[in-house]
Formats: structure tokens, sequence, C-alpha cells
């Protein structure tokens, strides 16, 4: 019997038909069928107010968020960032729902241009970051924060392409909270300059980016960057390693799938 899956509260434009979890579903074999109305599993996210709703009973309640929310206690199961298995929680981070070759490494580019910014919100630290780093070098703004190019990029990642180093700030900060940001920077081949989780590292080789946490102010951290910005064998440093950490480079190559299988097991099931 195929399962009945709806999805509540996600994001404006968001696929209940084709999307990261149905993708996982189809490739593990399961059988199900997107409903509107009397599911047997809901999967539900944080824009609307189902969050903080009693959950229907007699189906599955199934949370994940891609903002910097904590789990939901009375759902069946939560797929978060944190980095705990209270309530039935398993930490899917963001940026996994947005494609990426396991094999992924930063290598050598020929472009002199230094740095970009692309970001829609207005988030304080990270605008303030980014004024205070242009003040050693131009840095190309093409989101609609701080544009500096005469209009908004059509294509982030292709844009980015230019670039030696990307800033890659999160939105807020909490340890587990990593996105999409820090991944599509690397897409693009460049160094990404990261703030945000305090454990990156569990999920990016500290070795493949600068890490805006261990430096103890702004200041030096610019200064840092601006070395790297004038040396090329510093640069090349950052280049031609595994830019996931060994932690997930096992959760990838593990044959059996483990991981993967168990969240499409646990939503199902």
């Amino acid at each position: 019997m195929s399962m009945k899956i709806q999805f509540r509260d996600f994001w404006g434009g968001y696929k209940a038909e084709s999307n990261w979890f149905t993708e996982q579903l189809d490739k593990y074999g399961h059988t199900y069928v997107i409903v509107n109305d009397n599911p047997n599993v809901i999967i539900f996210s944080v824009f609307g107010n189902y969050q903080f709703q009693p959950k229907i009973k007699g189906c599955k309640n199934v949370y994940f968020t891609g903002e910097n929310r904590r789990l939901v206690k009375d759902a069946d199961l939560n797929l978060t960032f944190d980095n705990t298995s209270e309530h039935n929680n398993i930490r899917l981070p963001l940026w996994i729902l947005y494609g990426y070759d396991k094999n992924m490494q930063l290598t050598k580019k020929n472009t002199n241009n230094f740095c970009c910014f692309v970001y829609s919100n207005n988030i304080q630290h990270r605008n303030n970051f980014c004024l205070k780093l242009s003040k050693y070098k131009n840095i190309y703004c093409g989101g609609r924060c701080l544009n500096n190019i005469g209009g908004r990029i059509k294509d982030k990642i292709e844009f980015q392409k230019q670039f030696k180093f990307c800033i890659a700030y999160e939105n807020s900060l909490y340890p587990g909270y990593t996105t999409e940001k820090i991944l599509e920077a690397y897409k693009s081949n460049c160094v990404p300059i990261y703030y945000g989780s305090t454990t990156v590292v569990d999920d990016f080789n500290p070795e493949t980016f600068i890490n805006a946490h261990d430096f103890e102010s702004e200041e030096k951290l610019i200064e840092y960057i601006i070395k790297v910005d004038n040396d090329d064998s510093l640069y090349e440093k950052y280049l031609n390693k595994p830019i996931f950490s060994d932690k997930w480079l096992k959760i990838f190559n593990d044959p059996d799938e483990k991981y993967f299988k168990n969240i499409c097991k646990e939503i199902i099931s």
C-alpha cells in the first residue's frame, strides 16, 4: 500500500511532488503518493503554524527545518541542525539538500578577482564584515544586499566562479547550523570565508576554508585574508583536498548508504 505524504509549511515555491525527500524515497524503493488531505505522513517545516499546533493523530509527523530553529518535541521525527538524538532527532543540515559531488575539491583558477558577496537578506554582522573587508579591495556584491554591480545576478554559482574568495556568512549563529552558503562557495571553486556554526569542521574540511571563528577579532581575520590573497603558495594550501569532513566522507562512501536509508525508513515506518 502506498503511503500518503503531505508537505506543509515549507518555503514559497517548494515542490511537493519533486524535492530531496521524494528523491530519496524513490531512490530506496519506497512507494508513496503526495496528497493534500488524509495523509499517513505529514512532513512540515517552519513557514506556518503547524509546528506550534497539536499534531494530527493517526499519522506520522516529521519536522524538517532549514532555518535556525530547534526541534519540535511532539513531532514523531525531527530532522534538524541539532546534533542530538533527543525526541527522535536526526541531524540533517540544509546543505545536503543542495546537491554535491562527494569528491569535490577546490582547484587553481586563472583569476585575480578578489572576492564576492551574494545575499538577499540584510544581516548586520555580515554586511559590516563585507564593508570592512572591502576597504582592502573592492568586493563584488551581486545580490540585493550592498549591490554594486548595477543589478542582481541571475546565476549565483556562475557569478562566484570569477573570484578567489567568497564570503559565506550564515544569517545567524548556532552550533550545527550549517547551510548551503559554504557549499555554494565550494561549488563556485572559491575559498570560503566562513562564519556561523562553531562546529562547521564537523561538516567541512578545515584545511579548505578560512574559518572566522579561528581569529580573535575581525581585524586579525582581515589581516590573514590579505596575507592569503598576496601569497600564492598560502592560497594553494586550500586547494586539491576533499572539502568534506572525514565524518561525512565516511557517510558518503558507505556502500550500504545507512544514513540516507535510515532517514527514509524513519519517515515511512
